[in-house]
């Protein structure tokens, strides 16, 4: 079995790497934006280095295999304070079945918040007020096949919205994990996003025409409709290694590097670190992503956490992080989890 994993992610990598080798960026030609969104503290923190994953239902979002290293029922909650009043709302929960393995349940929302609408004769604002939006809802499953290697998948539905008019699909994340015989040595890979085009549909892409305006005495308010492109959503495969350097109940620390292969940009790298205090009590994380993306400077992440008992076998952990940006000011998450221990 440690032979067939190591020789998929291998197989995965390369195929994958061909895949997504191109020499123009495709920038702007995807749909769903929102997907690439970090949705978490603690993984922005690392900067988004985190696809070995950690005790969190929030990994699905970056390897949808790791909800497998829960062994109890845990649910997790996000803010994201992103630009210009946009914010970015996570949930999800994870809950161990019966027949083995872990379910969960994941939603991810956006909003612009309201915005008044400017016209050509009315640039001051019109009085009405629209809001851009999109949401994910996932149904995940993960599972360990063996004490070193699990798998996992996440369905969600996809949708995004621009006052009355919409887009809506369909996508699926697939990933898996790997216990090397190394210490402390992790692999994991990803793909996410594999789906359907969008297409916006809506009442707000409906106009009144004149059909033949030469003549006179035809009818001259005729709808018709405006049919917009079908764009793909940004696929996106990820392979790391992450490596437990020092493992004491006083001290751990962690130190990953992901390479990603997204379908809308050039390829990337992740690197993240974190370090946890009196047995994961406390821990402080720094990481940057797009390393050597040529449009972009690396940006920085910095964060950190905290857990405690608050009752019976109830853990909660607090996290912080802030993102620097090239073009932007940095932006915040904040997360708060719940697990049994």
């Amino acid at each position: 079995m440690r032979d067939t994993a190591l020789k998929i992610i291998l197989i995965i990598g390369l195929i994958t790497g061909s895949l997504f080798a191109q020499t123009v960026s495709k920038v702007g030609t995807s749909a769903a934006g929102f997907l690439k969104i970090p949705v978490d503290a603690r993984g922005t923190a690392r900067g988004e280095a985190v696809v070995t994953g950690f005790k969190s239902p929030a990994t699905v979002f970056y390897n949808p295999s790791t909800l497998a290293l829960l062994t109890e029922s845990a649910a997790h909650f996000s803010y994201v304070d992103w630009y210009e009043g946009i914010s970015l709302n996570h949930a999800s929960i994870a809950i161990p079945v019966p027949f083995g393995g872990i379910l969960g349940l994941n939603m991810v929302s956006m909003s612009s918040g309201q915005m008044e609408i400017t016209t050509e004769l009315d640039q001051d604002g019109t009085g009405d007020f629209f809001e851009v939006g999109a949401l994910q809802v996932g149904v995940a499953f993960a599972r360990s096949l063996t004490d070193r290697f699990m798998i996992g998948a996440n369905a969600k539905v996809l949708r995004e919205t621009i006052y009355n008019t919409h887009a809506q699909g369909f996508a699926l994340d697939v990933g898996g994990r790997y216990v090397t015989p190394w210490p402390g040595l992790v692999l994991g890979f990803s793909i996410n996003n594999f789906g359907t085009k969008m297409q916006m549909t809506g009442d707000d892409l409906i106009a009144t025409i004149d059909p033949d305006p030469i003549n006179s005495g035809n009818n001259d308010i005729i709808n018709a409709y405006y049919a917009t492109d079908r764009f793909d959503i940004p696929l996106r495969m990820m392979i790391g290694a992450g490596w437990k350097v020092i493992d004491t109940r006083f001290l751990n620390l962690i130190v990953e590097a992901d390479g990603v292969y997204p379908s809308d940009n050039y390829e990337w790298m992740n690197i993240g670190a974190e370090a946890g205090i009196l047995n994961d009590l406390f821990h402080v994380s720094a990481g940057m992503n797009h390393l050597f993306l040529p449009e972009n400077d690396p940006q920085l992440s910095l964060g950190a956490g905290l857990s405690y008992r608050i009752m019976g076998g109830v853990i909660m952990q607090l996290d912080y992080a802030i993102q620097s940006h090239t073009y932007f000011n940095y932006n915040e998450h904040f997360s708060i989890s719940l697990r049994n221990n």
